[in-house]
């Protein structure tokens, strides 16, 4: 056993309060993996909370467990794990507001600034619930069908539907087992990649009308007006980017949503092959090689002009490197 599973495995046998947190405007990775892990944890005797700052969206309700996800940390926490966050930051609390310092970090991001006492974070692994998965037996955890429909989500979403570059043998062995185990994947597939709401499908109306392609650079923006047009009340572009990325000949796909702090989000995704996760961390943000995000302080217009500047700038060098 290595030595990190093994310092993990003795901090939990020896809590008595532990809070489990995940990244802010979560996403299915990490909603799934902070319920596995604190189901799998009370299944084992444990006192666990859950939190998100966020809340869980509308969309993965449907998951086990969500109902008893919590916005605050309870005051006795003595353990605090963090998951699926490249940065303390990312969890959306401030980090004077968290119970204690961070115990353990378990996230799969290749920027990871290893903030925990206990870090395992592996950059190869599709997903955080990957990681997960390969934990439960070294740590002594069950995955009974609640468990593994969880951890199924957090990878048919972060993988989107199984179709990134990091998709392995060993993932779709993953698969098969959580399969085994209960999970129900065309549940899961239709709930979180393909069911859309009529507000979030008008929301996306608003970017694709504002839709702009430049060579291999595909890119929009949604506005606070927009949200509040059609009564969308996440502070997000709703896997807008995930469609677009879907355009021919798009090698990069940048999506601007404004929000009302004065700051803008950006999200990009990119094709094999090009690593715009460095671009991210230039504007302070991280991610993955393909998939990677900032929240950027600035106004719209000005915000958008530089970012586009930047991303022609690595995508000219990458296309002249392959000629």
């Amino acid at each position: 056993m290595k030595p990190e599973i093994l310092e993990f495995r003795t901090l939990i046998e020896g809590a008595t309060s532990i809070a489990v947190v995940a990244h802010e405007r979560p996403d299915g990775d990490a909603i799934g993996s902070l319920i596995a892990l604190t189901l799998s944890l009370q299944n084992a005797g444990k006192q666990v909370a859950s939190i998100l700052a966020d809340g869980v969206p509308n969309r993965f309700r449907f998951l086990p467990g969500t109902d008893d996800v919590q916005r605050t940390f309870p005051t006795d926490c003595n353990l605090l794990i963090v998951l699926d966050c490249s940065d303390v930051e990312r969890t959306g609390f401030e980090v004077e507001d968290l119970p204690r310092s961070v115990d353990i970090n378990v996230d799969h991001h290749p920027t990871n600034t290893h903030f925990g006492v206990v870090n395992i974070v592996d950059p190869h692994a599709s997903a955080t619930a990957e990681i997960l998965f390969g934990l439960a037996e070294p740590l002594g955890l069950e995955i009974d069908s609640r468990v593994a429909t969880n951890l199924l989500t957090g990878l048919v979403t972060d993988t989107i539907g199984f179709r990134t570059t990091n998709v392995t043998p060993q993932v779709l062995n993953v698969v098969a087992r959580l399969i085994e185990l209960g999970a129900p994947l065309s549940e899961i597939y239709e709930r979180a990649l393909n069911r859309r709401s009529i507000i979030v499908a008008r929301y996306w109306g608003y970017g694709l009308l504002r839709l702009e392609q430049e060579d291999g650079l595909v890119w929009t923006s949604l506005t606070l007006e927009d949200r509040q047009r059609v009564g969308y009340s996440g502070k997000d572009d709703a896997d807008l980017i995930n469609l677009l990325s879907t355009i021919d000949g798009a090698e990069v796909t940048v999506i601007f949503v404004e929000q009302s702090e004065g700051a803008v989000k950006v999200s990009w995704r990119s094709r094999a092959g090009l690593n715009i996760a460095p671009l991210a961390e230039a504007f302070g943000g991280g991610g993955h090689h393909q998939a990677a995000g900032a929240m950027i302080a600035g106004d719209l217009e000005e915000v958008t002009k530089r970012v586009i500047s930047a991303t022609r700038g690595i995508l000219k060098s990458v296309t002249e490197s392959r000629r």
